[in-house]
């Protein structure tokens, strides 16, 4: 009765469809109209091709056309990607790639595959998406599709241009245009154009880039509100490179109107870094410091989509792992019952038979002791996959640990700024410096937060440490240049004059940030106003060991505590710095074992009221 309901509705939805064709309307007919409408809303109005797939795979289901349903999975699995729901979309894109198998559908499975890199994209996992999209590539040509070649071209740039890999992205893109050139009324053809000028301003080649944006512009046909977006903001941040901040701020002003009409916050999020570089180098920091506002938003909603994503990744592999479990316990049930069933007929049949049954029943014991050697093996299988779940989860908390530990300072540095203007403490003269230090602190913030989710990409399957030559004074400019405002705040200086430009480290250069950020902020944190911190390096030339010195003039630790730092089995207990500012116990704890990761020596020197020193030893690389 429901699916009666239903195509009654359908058929009375398309009454004006049959009064047009003056004809009666198969369910065929009305199935293949709901796809091309679901088809024509996709990139446009996501609620729209919501409702017209959503009755097209009903339609399909009660007509029991799987191709047609794998089809609408795979429009569905698109829409969930335009809308940033990865779990959705891979949830679909897999029950198209499970069909198309099935019914030998390549055209459909091609769609399937080039959804799954395109979520492999996101996740960062870039060659295994270039893989992906290569083999796409294959199925399509044998099918004789441009469009799909050259969609799977587009998207293979994309993975290619992110690993800085430009003179491949540039032949991908070439390849994608000369592809779509038959197809240049879809909206991957603009979109195409728009990638090739990002791939060359990545690439710091300005003129090429500029005359692809200028080619969207110049598009005959109908732009999308995200194509002008794109084209507008690239233009206004080639401008900037140019130094004329006058037209980069009149491009800007264009974008925006196209940017608001859009829904997504990468967008927003570039269009407002650009905005911001340019009111700040015309000398409108009122202007700029709202751009940094907004700017700061829209990343912090990028950083939580990203942390999301990751997050719903990890449940999806976990989400997997169990529903294996499942199945294992499904088989050995299933092992179970049948050798019960058969265990019954041969007592039965011994009762009967006793000579017969006595042989049977030998042979069942050896049966039994099978099964029950197979049933422990796969108990020992179950259990190995526990652990590495476990081992998982711990690795995984153990990564947002260390994003929320760092990120904490700087976002308490901009809140505080924030506070003070906001409550009237400021002059005007101090109110300029407080906004030029606070687009600074945005700015490296952002930088850090860049680099922290590149590492915690690749540190998905666990923490791994990959130990290559690095610059320890670079890494050190760049960890001082992040406490501008707590050393602002509390008088102090921070003497690094002494650190050799050409030490080489053997060593994980973003643990080695981490390191580095913990020490000196403790040392802030425990350091009387007025005073100073002071860096050097000595040289262990016997066992090869760089060392690093790290002295503040503070409050100094108590033998007790130091004991408590060294122990493994114990979290140190956060202790209030010379202004009340708190902590969280974790800062020494991954400073001890990211030293120990890196074959590193950590030993800290202070007594109570007389400063503390800190000494990191390094293995060293003879230059």
């Amino acid at each position: 009765m429901p699916n009666f309901i239903l195509l009654i509705s359908l058929f009375w939805a398309f009454i004006p469809l049959q009064q047009e064709n003056s004809s009666k309307i198969e369910p065929e007919v009305i199935l293949d109209s709901l796809i091309r409408k679901s088809e024509q809303y996709l990139y446009l109005e996501w609620d729209s091709a919501y409702s017209y797939l959503t009755k097209a795979d009903s339609l399909a289901r009660l007509l029991e056309d799987e191709n047609k349903t794998g089809k609408i999975a795979n429009l569905f699995g698109t829409l969930y990607y335009v809308e940033g729901d990865y779990v959705e979309s891979m949830k679909y894109f897999s029950d198209a790639n499970e069909i198309f198998n099935k019914t030998q559908d390549k055209l459909g499975l091609s769609y399937a595959l080039n959804g799954n890199g395109l979520i492999y994209l996101s996740q960062n996992e870039l060659e295994k998406a270039i893989d992906i999209f290569n083999r796409c590539i294959e199925i399509n040509k044998t099918l004789g599709d441009t469009y799909g070649i050259g969609k799977n071209y587009f998207n293979r740039s994309i993975g290619e241009s992110d690993l800085g890999q430009f003179d491949k992205a540039h032949e991908s893109i070439d390849l994608a245009l000369k592809y779509l050139k038959d197809h240049q009324d879809k909206v991957i053809y603009t979109m195409t154009l728009n990638r090739a000028g990002k791939i060359y301003f990545d690439e710091g080649k300005m003129e090429e880039s500029e005359e692809y944006y200028n080619q969207v512009l110049n598009y005959p046909g109908e732009l999308s509100n995200w194509a002008n977006a794109f084209a507008y903001t690239g233009l206004s941040e080639i401008q900037i490179a140019k130094g004329n901040p006058r037209k980069a701020r009149e491009l800007g002003e264009i974008a925006k109107d196209y940017v608001s009409k859009t829904r997504g916050y990468w967008d927003k999020a570039r269009l407002s870094k650009a905005l911001m570089t340019t009111y700040s180098e015309l000398g409108q920091y009122n202007q700029a410091f709202e751009q940094s506002k907004l700017y700061k938003s829209y990343s912090d909603s990028l950083y939580n989509e990203n942390k999301n994503a990751e997050i719903s990744y990890l449940q999806l592999l976990l989400a997997n792992a169990e529903n294996q479990d499942l199945l294992q316990k499904k088989e050995l049930a299933e092992s179970s019952a049948n050798f019960n069933k058969r265990f019954t007929i041969i007592l039965i049949i011994t009762l009967i038979v006793l000579i017969i049954g006595f042989i049977l029943y030998g042979r069942v014991i050896k049966q039994k002791e099978k099964i029950n050697r197979v049933l422990l093996e796969k108990q020992n299988e179950i259990q190995i996959q526990n652990k590495k779940l476990e081992v998982i989860n711990e690795e995984k908390n153990k990564l947002f640990s260390i994003l929320s530990h760092d990120l904490k300072t700087p976002i308490s540095s901009v809140k505080e700024l924030l506070e003070l203007e906001e409550k009237g403490l400021l002059d005007e003269e101090e109110q300029k410096a407080a906004r030029k230090l606070l687009i600074k602190q945005v700015s490296e913030t952002d930088e850090m937060l860049r680099k922290l989710l590149r590492w915690s990409h690749a540190q998905l399957e666990g923490i791994i440490t990959k130990r290559t030559p690095t610059n320890l004074s670079e890494i050190i400019k760049e960890q001082i240049g992040q406490f501008d405002y707590q050393t602002a705040t509390k008088n102090i200086t921070i003497d690094s004059s002494s650190i050799s430009d050409l030490t080489l480290l053997n060593v994980d250069p973003q643990q080695v940030r981490i390191i580095l950020q913990n020490c000196l902020q403790n040392a802030i944190k425990f350091s009387n106003p007025n005073s100073k911190i002071t860096l050097w390096s000595s040289e262990n030339e016997q066992e090869g060991f760089i060392n690093l010195h790290i002295k503040d003039e503070g409050i100094g630790i108590s033998e007790e505590k130091i004991e408590e730092i060294y122990s493994q089995a114990v979290r140190v207990k956060s202790t209030e710095g010379t202004q009340k500012e708190k902590g969280t116990g974790l800062g020494l704890k991954l400073v001890r074992q990211f030293m120990e990761k890196n074959n590193g020596r950590f030993i800290i020197k202070s007594k109570p009221n007389e400063g503390s020193e800190i000494i990191l030893s390094f293995e060293k690389i003879d230059s």
